[in-house]
């Protein structure tokens, strides 16, 4: 087992297979007439609602208008089309929020029966609600007798509706505000950072299911190792990482969180913040990170219910369902549940998978908010390391040739559970206090490849099984605060954050015996094999205590001018036990503590609206392994990164359609590298060496015209070994293609007998890369080789139709990966003997009802 990560003891399963996966789609349908009965039934909202709705288009401003209050408009969407709302941010009655939104928009609401509202086109004549209404003012948060006492005595009532908003899809391939990278909402064209986000409505148009098949809409980002797989490693920047994950704000990574390959069923967008992220998120390599946000408790009504079929045997059916627990709506909810069951191009491979999310959410009072959110996930696959090096290249067999025993699953289940509590000190301030607990238990069991004989083509096949079990515990406390300081607006952030991450593993293989291992030819392979015993090989512990203390300021120093600066310091503490085993007979203990200042100060200056200069300098920090020693004995410091990035961000169409251009230069210090000076194989190290990569991203995503959405990227990244006593110097990093990009688009017929009717068509490209890290003498390495260069395209076809039935809109489509069924490898893995496949055309069809 070569991961660089940990690698739980789960029980196994029957495959249910399509049978079992038809019943439960049925079910969701069979119940379709009670919930639509159930939900026609609305309540009215009476009460007063705090609103913070910034400055954006009128479409989404409506859409964050129903979200907050539950009160929801009907509205041809050519009406709002173009148009711009000013906002509204305080405490008011739902249809004092409205008339603040629409003011200066051009348009304005009236009743069209007791039970509807209605956006209409403002003329010089507009009869309001109220014969003797005042102006709109927000309502006091505190105690005032006068204004509080005149609105008990009269309240407004405004009814609610069903949501009727005459758009018939998302029209949501970008967004105006990115929170990631600040943990605050900021516009996007204010930022003075790369960041790229993938919504929901590009997951639906591709028919993505893993969160790793997302990122290929993001410039510089791959997954280029599975870990056999699993829940993979990550590239950015052309730097590798499997801690560069996390999902509302807490680290996700590969070893203490996420075991298994992640499902995006309750994702609602992908966030990726390019460049080093330790300013904000801690401890990680200097790419970026990746930040997945899931879907929120609904205040109304929405149940869904979805087929997928595809290629390979793949049937998933998945629900998402949500609304309101009580008549007031202070308690909601939301449930997102996917069954898995699929075989695969790779021979004898059989997977099934299990996830379930309930989410709940709960107002407590006007100033206070709570969430929590629930996930478990049971995964069942085969440890699948791919093909093999031959000479300078992937060995010439077929994709679909399995090297090892497809029969030897390893189970999965992992669980985490989160608390978010938001509560509002003031119009100015407020608090957020989050709890996140984690716990993945895995049983590896695996007959895999382990090293090969190009010339008589024999691949040894190693036998490995690593009962884990991981656990991650992760509290967050922030102020946060909107504060003016003269003519300058602050938008601040002051947090600190605990964690305890905890892992015990036991490897058992037998790599170390006498006994001689299964051996497989490659080119003709016969698939009977025999058990040897296995030795206990290592027996560790590790337990990581962290904390981090953080601040920053999003700073408005003119309308166009916009400043970020920020820095954390971390606190991080390692300890592993190491028990007797073959490789550590005596056994004993290591322990490590670092701590590290990470900045960052970044500035935009918009010359026009639709123009924004940035440029920002950060900085990194990851912590060296306890296992790394030098010849002295002593633990080596954290690697650092150190970025300076500058660029030009252009919206087009107010904001329907954005682009990003960033240049970059990212240099990591203290890496590891093996001392020579103490002969091949010491097993010792230096912290000496240095990597470099920089190049320039181009990123576009939006709406070119109504139906036409399209989100493309392009990378140039030459990624180098700057210093190094053992790699060769100026050789590139592996798995980084000096070129790299992705293009998607869509479009659907607004008119007509065919409207409804869509296409999409798309392809992703990757360049020539290294297999291997270059040896300075050839004999203290594997033979080096590369991986070829691909040109994937992939289409769609597809169908909607509002109201189908009453209420219910069906969504279907035909899509295919791969279409003309290129050979292309996604990465490789340390070893020649590690090569990942992509795989060849695949067809999913999927068909969707939902109703609200």
């Amino acid at each position: 087992m070569r991961d660089q990560s940990i690698s739980v003891a789960g029980k196994g399963g029957q495959s249910w297979g399509f049978a079992r996966s038809f019943l439960v789609f049925i079910l969701v349908m069979g119940i379709w007439p009670q919930l639509a009965q159930a939900g026609s039934s609305v309540s009215r909202h009476e009460g007063p609602v705090s609103f913070n709705i910034p400055p954006q288009p009128l479409p989404s401003a409506l859409n964050t208008f129903a979200e907050t209050s539950g009160v929801q408009v009907s509205y041809p969407s050519q009406l709002a089309q173009g148009a711009t709302s000013a906002g509204v941010s305080g405490t008011y009655m739902p249809d004092a929020a409205l008339r603040e939104l629409l003011v200066g928009t051009g348009v304005t609401y009236k009743y069209t029966n007791s039970a509807t509202i209605t956006l209409v086109q403002a003329t010089p004549e507009v009869v309001p609600l109220e014969s003797q209404e005042q102006p709109a003012q927000p309502l006091q948060t505190e105690p005032q007798p006068d204004v509080s006492d005149q609105s008990a005595s009269k309240p407004v009532k405004v009814p609610e509706v069903i949501v009727k908003d005459v758009k018939e899809r998302s029209e949501a391939y970008t967004t105006d505000e990115v929170t990631t990278a600040t943990r605050l909402p900021v516009p996007v064209q204010d930022l003075p950072r790369s960041v790229e986000t993938v919504t929901r409505q590009v997951m639906d148009d591709q028919k993505l299911i893993r969160m790793s098949d997302a990122l290929r809409n993001v410039s510089g980002t791959s997954m280029p190792s599975t870990q056999g797989g699993r829940a993979g490693d990550f590239m950015i920047r052309g730097f590798r990482s499997d801690a560069n994950v996390f999902k509302n704000g807490f680290r996700e990574d590969s070893t203490f969180a996420a075991r298994a390959a992640r499902d995006v069923a309750n994702i609602e967008t992908i966030e990726v913040v390019k460049g080093p992220p330790s300013y904000l998120f801690g401890r990680a390599d200097p790419g970026g990170i990746i930040n997945q946000t899931t879907k929120n408790p609904l205040r109304n009504n929405y149940y869904s219910g979805e087929m997928i079929v595809g290629s390979y045997n793949l049937y998933r059916p998945n629900i998402d369902i949500g609304g309101p627990l009580n008549d007031n709506k202070t308690l909601t909810y939301r449930f997102n549940g996917v069954y898995e069951n699929a075989e695969s191009y790779r021979q004898g491979v059989k997977t099934e998978r299990l996830f379930l999310t309930p989410t709940f959410g709960w107002e407590l009072g006007s100033r206070t908010t709570f969430r929590f959110e629930g996930e478990y996930l049971y995964d069942k696959s085969p440890i699948d390391r791919g093909l093999v090096a031959v000479g300078d290249g992937p060995a010439n067999i077929p994709v679909s040739r399995f090297l090892g025993d497809p029969t030897k699953q390893g189970y999965i289940n992992q669980g985490k559970a989160t608390i978010i509590m938001f509560h509002q000190l003031s119009d100015q301030w407020k608090v957020r206090s989050a709890f996140r607990a984690a716990v993945s238990s895995e049983k590896y069991n695996s007959l895999e490849s382990w090293f090969m004989d190009d010339a008589s083509g024999i691949l040894q096949l190693a036998q490995f099984q690593i009962p884990t079990l991981v656990q991650s515990y992760y509290w967050q406390n922030e102020l946060h605060g909107n504060v003016m300081t003269g003519s300058v607006k602050h938008k601040l952030m002051m947090g600190v954050e605990l964690g305890r991450e905890n892992a015990s593993q036991q490897q058992y293989s037998d790599t170390a015996g006498a006994a001689p291992l299964n051996t497989i030819n490659i080119y003709n392979p016969l698939y009977s094999f025999f058990s040897n015993p296995l030795d206990l090989q290592s027996d560790t512990s590790t337990t990581n205590n962290i904390m981090g203390i953080y601040a920053g300021d999003q700073i408005d120093i003119l309308e166009n001018l916009h400043l970020h600066a920020g820095g954390r310091f971390d606190i991080f503490e390692q300890k592993q036990i190491n028990r007797p085993s073959v490789f550590s007979p005596d056994g004993g203990t290591d322990k490590q503590s670092d701590n590290a200042f990470s900045p960052s100060v970044g500035l935009t200056y918009q010359p026009i609206k639709a123009v924004a200069l940035f440029a920002n300098y950060t900085r990194s920090f990851l912590p060296q392994s306890t296992i790394a020693r030098g010849v002295d004995g002593q633990l080596f410091k954290p690697e650092r990164g150190t970025q300076y990035e500058g660029g030009v961000k252009l919206q087009a169409f107010e904001g329907r359609l954005r682009s990003t251009v960033a240049i970059f230069d990212i240099t990591k210090t203290n890496v590891l590298t093996p001392d020579v000076s103490q002969g091949p194989g010491s097993g010792f190290s230096i912290a000496t060496g240095e990597q470099r990569s920089k190049g320039v991203e181009f990123d576009i995503a939006g709406r070119i015209m109504p139906g036409w959405e399209i989100i493309a990227n392009y990378a140039y990244i030459d990624a180098r070994v700057t210093q190094d006593n053992f790699f060769q110097t100026g050789s590139r990093l592996p798995n980084v293609p000096l070129n790299q990009g992705s293009l998607w688009t869509t479009y659907f017929f607004q008119e007509g007998v065919i409207k409804g009717f869509g296409a999409g068509i798309g392809m992703y490209a990757q360049g020539q890369r290294n297999g291997l890290l270059q040896c300075q003498n050839p004999t203290d390495c594997q033979q080096q080789f590369q991986l070829p260069g691909f040109v994937r395209m992939d289409a769609a076809l597809y169908y909607r139709k509002p109201e189908v039935f009453n209420r219910t809109n069906l969504l279907a489509a035909i899509n295919f990966t791969n279409l003309l069924d290129q050979r292309y490898f996604i990465g490789a893995q340390n070893f020649r003997e590690i090569i990942y496949t992509g795989a060849p055309l695949t067809v999913l069809g999927s068909i969707k009802l939902e109703f609200n």
